[in-house]
């Protein structure tokens, strides 16, 4: 038997007797991609998410999708930064003693949970791309940024601006990198990168507008 292994396909060969028998088993072969995402003095960014933006031909999105959660802990959303793909089920429990009133008014999520303590509210379908901004109707400083993403591939960077994308059938993907103070647009950030045998090393450098966190707002679309 003769085996040869090609990126994603194996052709097997199999003699019998006279007789040749060739077997073509398409897979894809898992990879990961690595990377930082820094600033213009160099210095990694945290909190930066880098994900596929579309699936590359042959490429499926494996199922099904995991919940997802954004508790409510002494008063803050956690974590304040939640990246799911689209589809993804999210629920919003309380673990607070005190009520809460969850809302967004962003174009990608419009929802609202009126007051509630303790009690298992249903969870949300996130089913459109987008930056979906969350409050606290009661707690104003509450803030939280629910980033739907495109695709299941995606990884949000470490305090030293480094990620690792896992489990990437080999194909070459249009990789991108978005944080909630870039002033860079996604679009801007766009990389088509090769997954094979060898594991690619990819750096994403981003412009941060200054200050912190802002309260939800009506009517954020897209990525900003």
């Amino acid at each position: 038997m003769r085996v040869l292994l090609k990126a994603s396909t194996c052709i097997v060969g199999l003699s019998l007797g006279s007789w040749l028998a060739l077997v073509d088993c398409s897979f894809a072969l898992a990879g990961e991609i690595n990377g930082r995402v820094i600033g213009p003095d160099g210095e990694g960014i945290a909190q930066a998410v880098v994900f596929v933006q579309t699936l590359p031909a042959g490429v499926s999105s494996p199922t099904p999708l995991a919940a997802a959660h954004m508790d409510q802990v002494n008063e803050q959303f956690a974590p304040t930064l939640l990246p799911i793909p689209v589809g993804t089920k999210v629920s919003f429990p309380n673990q607070d003693q005190i009520h809460h009133h969850v809302y967004s008014f962003s174009r990608a999520k419009r929802f609202e949970i009126p007051l509630y303590r303790g009690e298992e509210e249903a969870p949300i379908v996130f089913d459109k791309a987008g930056v979906v901004k969350v409050g606290c109707n009661i707690h104003d400083w509450m803030a939280g940024i629910i980033l739907v993403v495109p695709t299941p591939f995606y990884a949000v960077t470490a305090g030293d601006g480094s990620f690792t994308l896992r489990d990437l059938p080999a194909a070459t993907y249009p990789l991108v990198s978005w944080h909630e103070r870039s002033q860079t647009a996604v679009e801007e950030t766009l990389q088509q990168i090769l997954v094979d045998e060898k594991v690619p090393n990819v750096t994403f450098s981003l412009t941060l507008k200054s200050g912190g966190s802002r309260r939800p707002i009506r009517g954020s679309r897209g990525y900003r």
